[in-house]
């Protein structure tokens, strides 16, 4: 069945208020204090995106607070000061997006406790983490066990987003109207693309000149602080609330017959081929302008918010185009960006280019451009490659195998760049390291990418 708007507003009357007296009883306290709506399906139109989202885009720039700086440059730079290698960035990297397997298991909450309070339980549970994040840099005296306190907190972080994160995408899926949700999706990049550049201008202040370990407990207080009331927004986003809903995508669906769909299965190769070759680009480019370099922390950080900002101003105008021009046209212009900047980084680490904080802060930008995006664009195709039978399923699978994806891409290139070690060669003015091999590699590997793209299906599926 095509997932369309006049699904909705041909919804029954039971559908407006389908939950029996029990359930709504049984329903949290706090969930109903918070007045959020249950947005009845016959009120939802292609006109525009239905009444109460407002609050997802207020979560995602909350929510940005917290993830630039848990699962980011500050993250990476606090474990860097702590005395770790590549090989352990690459550990550090890999963990929450391999332990987002655990959205298969997760999918099965979804049908008995609903979208909203499995996301809700899942947020507010990692929120505790990043406190306790904070805590251990004051507690701790060694650095050893500060590194192994990172190690607990960020293993119980990403399991518990892991449980919960694949609620997202079937609850909006089925709040939003097919033909607005590239509005919808470009509205959430440019949200979380501000919290983004909020979080990291707030890091650069925290990190100013040489900053300490204990000085880290600070950028990890404020994303703490903003998790904490991202949580009440996400508490008044609309749920869904109909049974039949529940019914369908809740459907369990075996792995094999998702991977007889041709469109499905080309989605998952392509992202996963994606991630396996852009999935240590963040972590390394911060590893090697701090070691190799030498930038300072705050610099470092700045500079990496000039992604954020190129994200924000792009997005402008990809939102007036996606839902008329499509999802591939963007993401092919995405990875030909991704290309350069690979090719970018492979002159400031060659030596053929000067580091300069410009160069650093143009490669950033574009990043951001090609990185926001494209992560609107793909979530758009995600939604309608997606069948809404088993959606949920769906889902957990394709957010997990992608995911693994983005997890083993940092452990590889780690121990590559590892592998390489001190050892250089030089060609002219041109320096072969291990830094201008790997982003030499990114930009090789990225192209073929381009082709695949060409392929993805970008009608609805049934």
């Amino acid at each position: 069945m095509t997932d369309t708007p006049d699904q909705y507003n041909n919804a029954s009357p039971e559908a407006e208020n389908p939950l029996p007296e029990k359930d709504r009883t049984r329903d949290s306290l706090l969930l109903r204090l918070a007045g959020a709506p249950l947005v009845p399906f016959s009120t939802l139109s292609a006109v525009g995106l239905p009444p109460g989202t407002a609050w997802a885009g207020w979560f995602a720039l909350l929510n940005a607070l917290t993830w630039p700086i848990v699962l980011g440059s500050p993250l990476f730079l606090y474990a860097k000061s702590l005395g770790a290698g590549d090989l352990t960035l690459g550990v550090l990297a890999a963990l929450p997006p391999l332990l987002a397997i655990l959205h298969i298991p997760g999918a099965h909450l979804m049908p008995r406790m609903g979208y909203r309070r499995v996301m809700i339980w899942g947020w507010g549970s990692r929120t505790v983490l990043i406190f306790v994040m904070a805590l251990t840099t004051l507690i701790f005296t060694t650095n050893a066990w500060r590194l192994a306190g990172v190690f607990f907190c960020l293993i119980m972080f990403s399991t518990l987003r892991g449980l919960a994160g694949g609620a997202w995408m079937p609850w909006v899926t089925g709040l939003i109207p097919p033909d607005v949700r590239g509005k919808f999706f470009l509205r959430d990049q440019l949200y979380g693309q501000s919290g983004n550049l909020l979080a990291i201008l707030a890091s650069t202040i925290f990190l100013l000149g040489h900053p300490q370990p204990r000085q880290f407990s600070l950028p990890f207080l404020f994303a703490a602080v903003g998790g904490t009331i991202s949580v009440l927004c996400l508490m008044r986003v609309p749920d869904i609330s109909a049974p039949e809903h529940h019914a369908q995508t809740g459907e369990v669906v075996s792995i094999l017959r998702m991977l007889t769909g041709k469109s499905f299965r080309q989605l998952c190769v392509f992202n996963i081929l994606y991630m396996l070759v852009l999935g240590g680009l963040t972590v390394f480019t911060v590893a090697f302008l701090r070691g190799v370099i030498g930038f300072s922390e705050s610099s470092i950080v700045l500079l990496s918010g000039m992604s954020a900002l190129g994200g924000v101003l792009s997005l402008f105008w990809c939102g007036a185009v996606i839902d008329r021009i499509g999802s591939k046209p963007i993401m092919s212009l995405s990875l030909a960006a991704f290309v350069l900047v690979f090719i970018g980084w492979w002159a400031v680490a060659g030596k053929i280019v000067p580091a300069s904080p410009v160069m650093v802060g143009i490669l950033y930008l574009l990043m951001g451009v090609a990185g926001m995006n494209f992560a609107a664009a793909n979530n758009r195709l995600q939604s309608l490659n997606i069948p809404k039978a088993g959606r949920n399923h769906y889902f957990g699978v394709f957010l997990a195998i992608v995911n693994v994806a983005a997890g083993v891409s940092p452990l590889i290139w780690g121990l590559v760049l590892e592998v390489i070690g001190r050892h250089r060669a030089t060609m002219g003015s041109l320096q072969w390291n291990r830094y201008s091999i790997y982003f030499a590699c990114g930009a090789l590997l990225a192209l073929p990418l381009l082709a695949m793209c060409r392929q993805l299906d970008e009608s609805p599926s049934s």
